[in-house]
């Protein structure tokens, strides 16, 4: 029923759309000529009414009445109120047609996925195409006056083949109070699953995708359902009609040709009596059939001129379907070589008709900009390449040589401080001081609580003792601090001589008369001159070089080390240092052994004969690698092949 015109718009000509008002069918016309008898009727009965049946006294009011109905017809916003109805109402209209379900998609993957060319193939296909067929009518039956006057029962769907008798006894037993439109959908997907289980259907994937496409199909037919529950909002359409109405009924009076006009001192008659309101009928004509055009677009599914053709829709969809499952099943044209085989790029030729129609291929609206050479050239008038001779580039290739060589040693040094700070994390105790515990600290000379060589020590609790297995992984160097200024090392190698021996000797009598283990345990070391230690680095000479395999320099003097914040302590090592602490007494009582192989007593220990706080204070200002210096000695006395041993140096 829809009215199509499209070819006679189809190219914009002189009188092309008043060509469309000689038609009738879908006309505006058609929609309102009874609305504008009735209303050219009322008026002209008002007008006869007014002039010759009124006595003067009471034409006087009647034209005071009609003064009044001309400014209300000013204030009533008719305009605006119909122009966001009818948008409203197309807006509706054009997607209600979007919901129409139409079953090619789904109809092209039951021939593609449902495979036997046996009879039960081809009844599963039928039957698929058939039951999508079946959800239209049923929602259509519901919701269409046009369709339920061509199926007005299910027994009408059962003569017209839509519907079996077994189906319609199925239907008739599921009892539900909210449509039976969506029940074939359910058919449809029991149908799916058996054909699946037979090997029919290849691929679960292959299901997936149909049973989705009948989902859309089903939700589709939801959809106009929803149309036809949900309308327009009833106040709406109230309104709108209400301000239209209560419009040109103001018109009926407001519109009149009058004798006089109210609260004029003389007489005031037009100067030409219209007869016919001419413009009173153009807006009438305008606003009224705006609003029949909402009304007959409102409900797309009836049995207006305009209204969609459900009843070809349906043929169609039958057709369509059955031909897609059944006939084409498994047919196709012979492949062959198409007359462009050889060709990369296709011309289709043009008739004699089309040849004005052929056109260049389009590149882009800049394409056929120009720029002229001068404004083409670069605006860059400071700025000059330099120019490079060979001489500079030598210079500059062996500069960057060169950078790249010092980028690979301090890589190189990198490596060995990262490796050397892997293994101070996993031994856990290689970089405290030992004999520095807080209480000493504490008291020290300076008033500082930490030395700067054990900036590193801070992070955990300090001990008084160490195991001599733990001693014989330590370092075979010594970081011992410069007398010239604080913060910069030198390494000192650790090689125990006859002489050094001998002096540990005694220096075990007289710490021995102390009684004090605990100071021999924390470390009985004082600071030397720099003049004693040279002379005890000149005795030992080369002995010393060939023991230890490294280069042999002088100890320094200890100065006073700058106070430190002392930092908190973490609780990881709690454990380490509880075992560690068990093993401190074992180790206490041969402190007498360890302090006899030191290496350069005169240097490295006090006087022997201060008191043990006296030398664990003194023992306080040693740097870390002095006492490390200490304790490696004294492993070398229990493991007398430790000079041979590939202990690791670290600077």
């Amino acid at each position: 029923m829809t009215v199509t015109y499209t070819l006679e718009v189809s190219k914009a000509r002189f009188w092309g759309f008043p060509k469309l008002l000689a038609r009738w069918r879908g006309s505006i016309y058609r929609l309102m000529y009874r609305e504008m008898i009735v209303f050219l009727v009322a008026y002209y009965l008002v007008a006869f009414i007014y002039r010759f049946i009124f006595i003067p006294e009471t034409q006087r009011d009647f034209e005071r009445l009609a003064v009044y109905c001309i400014e209300f017809t000013s204030v009533v916003p008719i305009t605006f109120v119909m122009g966001f109805y009818v948008s409203f109402i197309v807006g509706r209209w054009w997607q209600q047609y979007m919901c129409i379900p139409w079953p090619d998609r789904v109809a092209m993957q039951i021939s593609a996925y449902v495979q036997g060319a046996d009879e039960r193939g081809r009844l599963m296909r039928r039957s698929m195409a058939r039951y999508l067929n079946l959800i239209t009518v049923l929602t259509f039956q519901a919701t269409s006056t046009v369709i339920k006057r061509r199926f007005p029962t299910i027994d009408h769907l059962v003569d017209a083949g839509i519907m079996t008798e077994a189906e319609r006894a199925e239907l008739d037993v599921t009892v539900t109070p909210h449509g039976n439109w969506w029940i074939p959908a359910s058919w449809f997907s029991q149908i799916a699953m058996v054909a699946r289980k037979e090997g029919r259907i290849h691929d679960d994937l292959h299901l997936k995708s149909l049973i989705d496409e009948m989902m859309d199909f089903r939700g589709l037919c939801g959809t106009i359902w929803s149309y036809d529950w949900i309308s327009v909002p009833l106040v709406y359409t109230q309104v709108v009609t209400i301000a239209l109405y209560s419009f040109f009924v103001a018109c009926l009076f407001g519109r009149q040709y009058l004798y006089e006009w109210p609260g004029e001192k003389v007489t005031k008659s037009h100067d030409i009596d219209f007869y016919v309101p001419v413009f009173t009928i153009f807006q009438f004509f305008f606003y009224v059939g705006w609003l029949k055009v909402a009304e007959s677009m409102i409900c797309p599914f009836g049995e207006d001129d305009d209204d969609f053709d459900l009843n070809w829709i349906i043929d169609r969809n039958i057709q369509v379907s059955y031909l897609a499952v059944d006939q084409m099943y498994r047919r196709f044209p012979k492949l062959t070589r198409d007359v462009f085989w050889d060709e990369t790029e296709p011309n289709v030729p043009y008739t004699a008709a089309a040849a004005n129609y052929k056109t260049l291929p389009f590149t882009g609206s800049t394409s056929a900009m120009n720029i002229s050479h001068r404004d083409a050239e670069w605006d860059m008038p400071d700025l000059h390449m330099p120019v490079i001779s060979e001489e500079m580039l030598n210079k500059k290739l062996a500069k960057e040589d060169g950078d790249i060589d010092e980028a690979k040693e301090e890589d190189v040094e990198s490596n060995g401080s990262r490796r050397i700070d892997e293994r101070r994390r996993r031994n856990r105790l290689t970089s405290l001081l030992f004999g520095n515990s807080r209480s000493s600290l504490a008291h020290s000379q300076s008033g500082s609580k930490m030395s700067v060589n054990s900036r590193r020590s801070h992070r955990r609790p300090s001990i008084t003792s160490r195991s001599p297995t733990m001693l014989s992984r330590q370092w075979s160097g010594a970081t011992i601090q410069k007398a010239g200024g604080v913060g910069s090392t030198t390494t000192a190698p650790l090689s125990p001589t006859e002489d050094t021996l001998s002096n540990l000797m005694e220096m075990q009598d007289k710490l021995s008369m102390t009684g004090d283990a605990a100071a021999v345990n924390g470390g009985l070391v004082s600071t030397q001159t720099r003049d004693e230690c040279e002379k005890m680095e000149e005795k030992q000479g080369a002995t010393s070089l060939s023991n230890s395999g490294g280069s042999s320099l002088l100890p320094a003097k200890v100065d006073v080390p700058p106070a430190v914040i002392e930092l908190p302590e973490p609780s990881g090592d709690y454990d380490l240092l509880n075992n560690q602490s068990e093993r401190s007494d074992s180790f206490g009582r041969h402190s007498s052994t360890l302090l006899g192989q030191i290496d350069d007593s005169q240097c490295l220990l006090g006087n022997s004969g201060e008191s043990g706080d006296e030398q664990t204070h003194s023992r306080s200002h040693l740097t870390e690698g002095q006492l490390y210096k200490l304790d490696v000695i004294a492993e070398e006395k229990n493991h007398p092949n430790a000079g041979s041993m590939n202990l690791p140096h670290f600077g």
